[in-house]
């Protein structure tokens, strides 16, 4: 029985310490995203990897070979 309580507290303690950043202050402040960059093909990324710029990157392998 007291090894069901302590688990019970300690379980009961690491949730409650989780919640406690989340629930410290009530007021969230958030900037606004910069997005002056995103007609940069090396910045613009809308599946995670610069699609135009690795393309542009990958076409110049075969002009600077030859």
């Amino acid at each position: 029985m007291r090894k069901t309580i302590v688990t019970g507290a300690l379980i009961a303690a690491a949730l409650v310490g989780s919640a406690a950043p989340a629930l410290a202050d009530g007021v969230t402040v958030v900037d606004k995203p910069d997005t002056s960059s995103l007609n940069n093909i090396w910045t613009f990324d809308p599946l995670g990897v610069p699609v135009f710029g690795a393309i542009q990157s990958v076409s110049q392998v075969f002009g600077r070979l030859f």
